[in-house]
């Protein structure tokens, strides 16, 4: 079994990436003029509201795998019907 965070790994270091070009382009457009620098300073903003997000999830379900043995991805699997009848994913 696959601990929950690790499920979003992947998505998570993509928001990194795009969180970095951001502020790249921030600092671009720092340089410039103030209207420049606006939109990669919410583009970043946003990312970092993302990452933040998939943050708390993974450790919600960690909390919640420990302390109440309670798999959330197996419950959302399941109530979404994404697993075989009796099987996992």
């Amino acid at each position: 079994m696959t601990h929950f965070s690790l499920h979003h790994l992947g998505l998570s270091a993509l928001c990194g990436l795009l969180y970095l070009y951001g502020r790249y382009l921030y600092f671009r457009g720092y340089a410039k003029s103030a209207h420049g620098r606006l939109a990669p300073l919410y583009f970043s903003a946003k990312v970092l509201w993302v990452l933040i997000g998939f943050s708390t999830l993974g450790i919600l379900g960690s909390v919640c795998r420990f302390y109440l043995d309670l798999d959330l991805t197996q419950l959302a699997s399941s109530v979404l019907g994404l697993t075989e009848e009796g099987g996992e994913l």
